[in-house]
């Protein structure tokens, strides 16, 4: 029987936030957003389970596990990275058992074909079922099945980079990890950038604040430029205060060929907004929408697409909730009452005094 459990691939379409088990969080969410009607670009997710069976069928995973078993009775540095080095260079070495691969090409061509492009440009997204943020790889403007095939067993290996393996070691999280990995359309961003449904800087819920600046994402996430910051009243949708950035870079794609470059971009670009209004305010009303539909404050990602038109070009790259605010006001919930049961506590074994 082909349950959602026994599929190598699955499509956005047929995902929701639960099935994060199966395709990892980043995958699930963009399949529980396509519901909730929030613009996302068409893909498809390869599940946890492919990356199980590749792992079994090269060997991997059994001369990982004697590997482990020698070197992970001590979590030393050196052990760590040991293992990582082997499994790394085995995972991206091993050539993917050829049915494996046969599967995931056909749903790539029918992707391409759904976008009518010949060698679509996608990005491979790694997508943990246990949130590790910036602890793997996500590669862009990869096209064509040869290096399809080389970034998605590239994905695979990042799960086990040092950062990675620390990071799980440290929360008891174990040492053989699978993750789900992302294949969506490219998106063609002539701006992109991050939203935070609150303030980030005191967690103000009445505002949104994003940051932009032109081409792809990464200059912005990784912090190559200084983007523009946009604070926004969440009710008027009006800006509060908006600070213009140098936007000194930008990274764009590389016509044919799976390659990111970073160009210069000019001073008469720099001296404008990234976003101009009408795309803000859609920013500003889908962001509303996906905070609403959560039901608490979120961390967006987004691109403009060059090649749509308005309001189509406003993609919803990725979300995550937002952890800092979140984390106090779950923090803050919890005490509220049991400083109310203290108080109560206190009156009755030492009296209220009047005045």
């Amino acid at each position: 029987m082909d349950t959602l459990e026994n599929r190598l691939t699955l499509w956005y379409n047929e995902l929701k936030g639960e099935n994060f088990p199966l395709v990892g969080k980043k995958n699930a969410n963009l399949g529980e957003m396509l519901k909730a009607g929030i613009p996302i670009s068409p893909g498809f997710a390869i599940t946890i389970r492919a990356n199980d069976i590749f792992m079994q069928e090269s060997g991997i995973k059994a001369d990982l596990e004697e590997l482990i078993a020698n070197k992970y009775r001590e979590t030393t540095p050196e052990n760590i990275a040991s293992i990582s080095k082997f499994a790394m260079t085995a995972i991206e070495n091993s050539p993917m058992p050829p049915a494996l691969e046969k599967h995931i090409l056909e749903d790539y061509h029918r992707l391409c074909e759904t976008c009518g492009v010949k060698d679509l440009p996608v990005a491979v997204r790694s997508s943990g079922a246990v949130s590790m943020p910036g602890q793997m790889e996500t590669y862009l403007n990869i096209r064509g099945d040869r290096d399809l095939s080389q970034y998605i067993r590239k994905c695979w290996a990042s799960s086990y980079c040092v950062e990675a393996l620390t990071y799980r070691i440290n929360r008891d999280l174990g040492v053989l990890f699978n993750i789900g990995v992302g294949i969506p359309k490219m998106v063609n961003s002539k701006t992109s950038g991050v939203i935070f449904t609150n303030n980030p800087l005191n967690g103000d819920p009445s505002k949104i604040s994003i940051d932009s600046s032109y081409g792809l994402g990464e200059a912005v996430v990784s912090g190559l430029v200084t983007p523009d910051s946009y604070l926004i009243d969440k009710i008027t949708l009006d800006p509060v205060k908006i600070i213009r950035g140098s936007k000194e870079i930008e990274c764009v794609y590389r016509t044919g060929s799976s390659d990111i470059i970073e160009k210069e971009v000019d001073e008469e670009r720099r001296k404008v907004n990234s976003l101009n209004p009408e795309e803000l305010r859609q920013l500003c009303i889908t962001s509303k929408k996906i905070e609403k539909y959560y039901g608490k404050a979120y961390d967006i990602e987004f691109g403009i697409d060059a090649d749509l038109e308005f309001p189509d070009n406003v993609i919803i790259l990725q979300v995550r909730p937002e952890s800092v605010w979140n984390k106090k006001k779950a923090e803050k919930k919890t005490a509220e009452p049991a400083d109310a049961m203290n108080m109560i506590l206190k009156q009755l074994i030492n009296g209220v005094k009047f005045s």
